[in-house]
């Protein structure tokens, strides 16, 4: 007697997976790469609109730069409503974005900044140094120095104060400087080179948290670093990479991951001073190789500048982050705003501005320890202390915001659930949005009135983030409310 046929099962589409991204995953590539494509002729108009140096003819620029962001969100669209292929499909599409990302770079690196000069006076402070002076103690328009005025000297910034770059940053000013003198633009390869790391790294991490690396276009493609870090050429993207190569190492478990994970720290820290602040986030009980580690670090790396300069290591500092911007951040603009009010003097308003950037600080390391506590994730409780240093500062500027895009990458989840708003998606898209549209500053730094930017940019961002607070307190009580009923029926 013959066997009946048997039709083998066959696994069907779940209602929230795509067809494509079970049978055609080829599809996405092709979307990918002409997406690519698109972004590298924007670009290419982007170049050919960059305006020269020491001109206000920004505004083509500025808007080509805007449009390049079209390409960037249909490409993280994409990335976000589709599923990751196991195989080689996966490595194919993470291929497309690794190249994407060095190829937009690399188009840029060639193009002197217009929009500030900050990488010149990098060059200036590293051609001093090996002369035997301290930048943090000598200033630029010195007689002393009569000799070394050149192009450097024309284009860079505050020439009038001594340097504010820490000396992490320094050594890499050295370096490109010792390797290719007074070439702009072998610094700026340098920093795409940190850049590159950046994406490297936020793939890896995304890995190790069971998230699709593929999300790591969200940085990888964004035209704000990358117009910022290739063309600009600040050294914020090194800040960046040390900070996230931190929290990889941090989630690590080889021998010496925490002395390791302390050096990174330190290294973050002497490239901007505010990644200290990642020890609240990372720092476990009896952490001795971390804190060892990191404070020696920090500590290798200001002893040259504190025998250079006979002591005197903060140079500018100090006095730059007692400016008051029009881009200042929204703490920060609101105590000036009481200060203004009440007619305070300017010591008052000073000491007023102290008193409330520590209870901020302050507050916010309590709700991180806090939310440690809760098991709440390293990469939600990093968003939330570099939101609090950027909300205190005197200045917010488009490459300060670039810091909160690897960790948007990792937070990133639906608007939506079955049931009702996600707090946390509000919350991250909102700061997503925030992050982009600093950019917009740029149209107003040549005037005092910054009424349409705050609107646009700070309280649509509190607006948004409000709801998302209301939602996620909201869901908590329903949570808590429900759980003696539940413990009961058990």
């Amino acid at each position: 007697m013959p066997a009946p046929h048997v039709t083998p099962a066959t696994r069907q589409p779940q209602e929230s997976e795509s067809l494509f991204s079970l049978k055609r995953p080829w599809w996405r590539s092709l979307v990918l790469i002409l997406l690519l494509l698109l972004s590298v002729a924007l670009y290419v108009v982007l170049i050919n609109v960059a305006a020269p140096e020491n001109t206000l003819l920004f505004a083509p620029f500025l808007q080509t730069w805007m449009v390049c962001f079209v390409p960037y969100f249909a490409a993280c669209a994409l990335v976000l409503a589709t599923k990751s292929v196991p195989g080689r499909w996966r490595w194919i599409e993470l291929g497309i974005i690794f190249v994407g990302a060095l190829v937009f770079r690399v188009m840029l690196l060639p193009l002197p900044p217009n929009l500030s000069h900050d990488s010149w006076r990098y060059l200036w402070d590293a051609r001093v140094t090996l002369r035997g002076y301290s930048p943090y103690v000598y200033l630029p328009w010195d007689k002393t120095f009569l000799s070394l005025r050149d192009f450097i000297y024309e284009n860079s910034r505050y020439r009038n104060v001594p340097t504010l770059y820490p000396p992490g940053a320094q050594a890499v000013f050295l370096l490109s400087y010792l390797l290719a003198p007074s070439n702009l633009f072998f610094l700026k390869g340098i920093f795409i080179v940190f850049d590159m790391v950046t994406c490297g790294a936020l793939a890896l991490l995304l890995r190790q948290k069971n998230s699709d690396p593929r999300r790591a276009i969200i940085y990888a493609w964004c035209p704000l670093p990358i117009v910022e870090f290739a063309l600009q050429g600040h050294v914020d993207v090194i800040t960046i990479t040390f900070t996230i190569l931190a929290v990889l190492c941090a989630t690590a478990t080889w021998r010496g991951s925490r002395a390791v994970t302390g050096f990174l720290i330190g290294m973050a820290t002497l490239t901007k001073i505010y990644p200290i602040i990642l020890l609240i986030v990372i720092m476990r009980r009896r952490d001795w190789a971390l804190l060892t580690t990191c404070f020696a670090t920090i500590l290798v790396g200001y002893i040259p500048y504190l025998i250079l300069g006979h002591g005197q290591v903060l140079g500018y500092l100090s006095g730059y982050a007692s400016e008051q911007g029009g881009n200042a951040g929204v703490v920060q603009l609101l105590t000036y705003s009481i200060s203004q009010h009440f007619h305070f003097t300017l010591a008052e308003t000073i000491l007023q501005e102290h008193i409330v950037d520590v209870i901020v600080i302050c507050g916010t390391s309590l709700v991180v320890l806090a939310l440690r506590l809760w098991k709440v994730s390293m990469e939600v409780t990093t968003l939330l202390m570099i939101g609090a240093i950027l909300a205190i500062s005197s200045h917010v500027f488009p490459w300060y915001a670039t810091a909160f895009l690897p960790w948007i990458a990792m937070l990133i989840g639906p608007l939506w659930t079955r049931r009702r708003l996600s707090g946390k998606g509000l919350a991250i898209l909102m700061t997503w949005y925030f992050t982009t549209a600093t950019l917009s500053g740029y149209f107003f730094s040549n005037t005092r009135d910054w009424h349409v930017y705050y609107v646009f940019v700070y309280d649509a961002t509190l607006l948004g983030l409000g709801i998302a607070l209301i939602v996620g307190l909201w869901g908590w009580v329903k949570h808590v409310h429900r759980m003696p009923v539940e413990e009961k029926l058990e």
